[in-house]
């Protein structure tokens, strides 16, 4: 019997540090997606003020590679915001443990 309950509370001890660790994950993936939503500002107020100062903007990039560097990382940072978007969506459809609890104390 002892052998049985000491499984399941092991069972229980992985599903919290699974649990912990994906709310980590999840938090660091919104404050890489929050600094990167402040670089685009900053970059944002950089180019405007180049408009408002010389009245037009031009981007000349002559090293080809760069080039095509700057266009894979600008994709790579859509798909990254793209995906951080779907996942706080989905998140907000998700029930937490507490309100579920909740809802069972109430009935």
């Amino acid at each position: 019997m002892e052998t049985r309950i000491g499984r399941e509370s092991e069972i229980v001890d992985m599903e919290n540090r699974l649990a912990m660790r994906r709310r980590l994950v999840f938090s660091a993936l919104i404050l890489v997606s929050q600094m990167l939503l402040i670089a685009l500002g900053i970059s944002w107020v950089i180019h405007m003020s180049i408009i408002a100062l010389n009245g037009s903007a031009y981007f000349i990039e002559n090293n080809l590679f760069i080039l095509w560097a700057e266009i894979a990382a600008t994709f790579l940072i859509t798909v990254f915001a793209s995906f951080m978007l779907a996942t706080q969506l989905q998140r907000l459809g998700e029930r937490r443990r507490s309100d579920r609890d909740q809802d069972r104390r109430s009935q």
